[in-house]
């Protein structure tokens, strides 16, 4: 029997994020046969990873389970939240030893993603005349913040846009109207903004209301 896989996600308050996160998991679980495949969060949504953790750690044959990160980035819940609830999960079981995964980063596959929605988005407009704002969480922690930037400069590369600008929904600049600001202060009137997000959350809804307000302002 294989070790068992606990999938690590962020959680949210909107649900319809957190139910596309469960069938993500039942694809997984779908894809991996005779792998005990569950899921834990950090925070908001139930159950928290160290309880996950234990409960799989128990129902395994022997002490030994994989955690994989289902984030995009190496923030703080990569590097400090997930491994102290591994080590809390570990604990429950003695002698157990638990493999953690690396997160998913600038993965070909997720850019060859990225790029699919961004051309959707485009419609007419042609590539070369358009401006990509390449939206991330933002962090505290610069080197996570810079592996965005350089997911932003493959974007534009392996895109054949105009041009592409990192943003930020939170914590760190540029902000998402500094972007667009950004973009349309460089001349352009044709933008896409592409969150690089992985499931309906609340940063999706403040990324829509940003950009109407930023709209309100610009009409042209």
């Amino acid at each position: 029997m294989s070790a068992p896989l606990v999938i690590a996600g962020h959680g949210t308050r909107v649900d319809p994020g957190a139910e596309e996160c469960f069938r993500f998991v039942e694809r997984v679980r779908g894809l991996l046969p005779g792998v005990d495949v569950s899921v834990g969060f950090v925070e908001l949504t139930p159950p928290t990873i160290d309880a996950a953790l234990a409960d799989a750690l128990a129902r395994a044959d022997e002490p030994h389970a994989v955690v994989a990160p289902l984030m995009l980035g190496t923030g703080g819940h990569v590097q400090s939240d997930i491994p102290a609830a591994i080590e809390a999960g570990r604990r429950t079981r003695p002698g157990a030893t638990v493999a953690y995964a690396r997160h998913l980063g600038a993965d070909p596959r997720l850019r060859r993603a990225l790029l699919l929605r961004a051309r959707e988005a485009l419609g007419d407009w042609a590539a070369s005349e358009a401006t990509v704002v390449v939206l991330g969480r933002g962090t505290s922690l610069p080197d996570t913040n810079a592996d965005h930037a350089r997911l932003t400069r493959l974007v534009v590369e392996e895109g054949g846009f105009e041009r592409a600008i990192a943003g930020f929904i939170q914590v760190t600049r540029p902000s998402l109207p500094d972007a667009l600001s950004e973009a349309y202060g460089a001349g352009t009137r044709r933008i896409v903004v592409l969150p690089n997000y992985l499931f309906p959350g609340m940063l999706q809804q403040w990324t829509a209301q940003e950009v109407s307000a930023w709209l309100g302002e610009h009409p042209d």
